[in-house]
């Protein structure tokens, strides 16, 4: 299946459309200019791009003279919008199962949102990142993020939950006098978004666990996963920063550091899929092996020092262990 995930779906257009009804704005005039009806958005396929959903937003607010629309947004959101996805998360026995719930399959629903538990002793993090720079799309997502969090958050738990929110940008005007009502502090001009808060909240258990209706949406999320192409977009993060051209491979600390995370917590990520950091690397080594290995000019000294070996019986020992063969048996093989 073949889905442009440089998209929302409907349902999120649906809300922001009720959120404007609340200042007499009706769904025509908002829609009018992308050319789209409510009963166009109640079809459960439909999506609409972010640069639509942009105008969207722009139109809302011009027609209701209402900035902070991101925070009613939030404050509205509801876990059940979220298909299989909030299903899966509503009915997950704790917190913490709910939270990697959201993480690992929220690419299932839009690019737009990428989401990373940091889990701590003490305190643990939500890092929200936002993959666009339309605006005021990226400010009202961050915004409606990290409200519907705490909105859902409540929902799920029975317990209002507060911490300290971090958020990339100066301060909005229509924020300022709203900061002091909030469950959390805030600080702006931040290196990153994330919400902060305290690791015993991983531990709450949620209303509505079910571990059979759980595990039932988890099975539909992981099939829906494997048809979109995203079932490891973590290891796939992880892949893409362990390897650098000029300093070779990096060590499981140093990855840690890129994705802002514990090294307990990336270990734990990864044994998610039953992996490794080392059975990541060797693979990597394995399949750049081969390919160096196919270039004649290549020595096996200068491709044994490029893979990060100590020396080449180290690489020969490894590449025998790969292949039950030598590197320059392999390489005598290419050519036959």
């Amino acid at each position: 299946m073949t889905i442009n995930l440089q998209s929302l779906p409907s349902v999120y257009a649906l809300l922001l459309i009720e959120v404007a009804e609340n200042w007499q704005v009706k769904p025509e005039q908002l829609l009018a200019d992308i050319g789209l009806t409510r009963e166009m958005l109640l079809e459960p396929q439909r999506r609409i791009s972010l640069e639509d959903v942009n105008k969207l937003i722009i139109k809302a607010r011009q027609l209701t003279q209402e900035a902070a629309l991101a925070i009613y947004f939030g404050q509205k959101m509801q876990i059940s919008m979220h298909g299989f996805i909030g299903f899966a998360a509503l009915t997950a026995a704790n917190a913490r199962e709910a939270l990697c719930i959201a993480e690992r399959f929220v690419g299932m629903i839009s690019s737009l949102v990428e989401l990373r538990v940091e889990e701590g002793a003490e305190q643990s993090s939500l890092v929200v990142q936002i993959n666009t720079q339309l605006q005021p799309l990226r400010e009202l997502a961050v915004l409606a993020v990290m409200f519907g969090f705490a909105h859902m958050g409540f929902v799920a738990t029975g317990k209002v939950l507060t911490g300290h929110a971090e958020l990339d940008f100066a301060c909005p005007e229509y924020l300022i006098p709203l900061i002091p009502l909030l469950p959390a502090t805030v600080s702006f001009e931040q290196p990153r978004n994330r919400i902060i808060f305290s690791s015993s909240y991983l531990d709450l258990p949620l209303v509505m666990a079910n571990p059979v209706a759980s595990q039932l949406a988890l099975a539909q999320c992981e099939q829906e996963l494997q048809r979109f192409g995203l079932d490891k977009p973590f290891v796939a993060q992880v892949k893409a920063l362990m390897f650098d051209e000029k300093t070779g491979f990096a060590t499981l600390e140093q990855v840690a550091q890129r994705l802002h995370m514990s090294e307990r917590t990336l270990k734990r990520q990864l044994a998610k899929y039953d992996l490794t950091y080392t059975d990541l690397v060797e693979e990597a080594r394995k399949q750049k092996a081969f390919d160096l290995l196919a270039d004649p000019t290549q020595s096996l000294e200068d491709i044994s020092e490029y893979l990060g070996y100590s020396d080449l019986a180290n690489f020969t020992r490894a590449f025998k262990r790969w292949t039950e063969q030598t590197p320059t048996a392999y390489r005598k093989s290419l050519v036959k």
